[in-house]
């Protein structure tokens, strides 16, 4: 009767073991190509680039090529007259806020229309460009930061473009430390 005992409970074992895992055998064939240790790159000449002119279908913009902008001196001239113009439409204090906010809105990057909109044109110290503006910091070719003298100190403007045929827009007009 032991002897009857202990086959039942080497059955019992062996069965157990066999239903959890221990004994089973997969159904799935073995991966033919087995993965590779390192990444492999498409070959991108197989894709057609997107094409100039298609509406984008995330964004809704239309998408075409950006000419990468440097400097140059056609660059450095066009900051500095944007700079120019910009500070003589900001300085003029005697405005009503309508017509200067006319002026000077189209001068302005998104974030700066934002930033400056609610400007009182009687708060700017300034009334008057003094000189010639200067390219102080042309380390980044899509921002250029000029400084222009007027009668209340030279302002600091930072200037942004989006492209290199793109015109410059403000987004900051820093009063001197004086006009403080």
């Amino acid at each position: 009767m032991q002897r009857t005992a202990l086959g039942a409970c080497a059955l019992a074992t062996a069965l157990m073991l066999s239903a959890c895992g221990g004994g089973q055998q997969s159904n799935e064939p073995a991966p033919s190509n087995p993965p590779s240790a390192a990444p492999t790159m498409p070959d991108l000449d197989q894709f057609t680039p997107a094409p100039t002119g298609q509406l984008d279908e995330d964004t809704q913009e239309t998408a075409s090529p950006v000419e990468v902008p440097t400097w140059d001196e056609a660059s450095r001239t066009s900051v500095i007259k944007a700079a120019e113009t910009a500070m003589k439409a900001f300085a003029r204090p005697n405005l009503d806020q309508k017509t200067w906010w006319a002026d000077v809105q189209p001068l302005l990057t998104q974030q700066a229309s934002a930033d400056y909109s609610y400007v009182q044109p009687a708060s700017i110290p300034a009334n008057k460009v003094t000189g010639a503006g200067k390219l102080v910091d042309d380390s980044r070719a899509y921002v250029g930061v000029v400084e222009v003298p007027t009668n209340a100190g030279t302002y600091t403007l930072i200037l942004n473009r989006s492209a290199a045929n793109a015109p410059w827009k403000v987004s900051r007009f820093t009063p001197p430390e004086e006009a403080n």
